[in-house]
């Protein structure tokens, strides 16, 4: 019984982070998509890694749209989406086609939207040493 309660003792701040994050992809998920554009089929991807202590976070979810990627990414850009700190705006976005052939659109355009960024609990989250 004391092995379950060390591990899980070790186990609460990777959970807590992780179920902040998870609200941030909810938050990104109720936040309206751009006009014109549907999210995905596949689940946003949400991946974890550290250095030093300094945990760094990316979230990674696709929409279809009809629109450039440039416009894409500037209306994520101009949202107001809050971190897994609380703040607004405090990770950086990119944006990218996998298919990104100059000069060719589609009627749908698969647009992968990129945010990166780091949360300040991570002195007892193993993933962020």
């Amino acid at each position: 019984m004391p092995f379950v309660l060390v591990g899980a003792m070790v186990m609460a701040p990777v959970w807590l982070n992780d179920y902040l994050l998870a609200r941030m992809v909810d938050r990104i998920q109720e936040y309206p998509p751009p006009p014109g554009a549907d999210f995905g089929y596949i689940d946003p991807q949400v991946k974890v890694t550290g250095d030093s202590g300094d945990c760094f976070y990316t979230i990674r979810f696709e929409v279809f749209t009809d629109r450039p990627v440039e416009e894409v990414l500037k209306y994520y850009r101009q949202a107001k989406i809050e971190d897994p700190d609380g703040d607004l705006d405090d990770f950086e976005i990119t944006a990218w086609t996998p298919f990104d052939e100059p000069g060719e659109t589609s009627a749908a355009n698969q647009v992968i939207i990129h945010l990166d960024g780091m949360y300040d609990r991570t002195w007892t989250d193993m993933r962020c040493w």
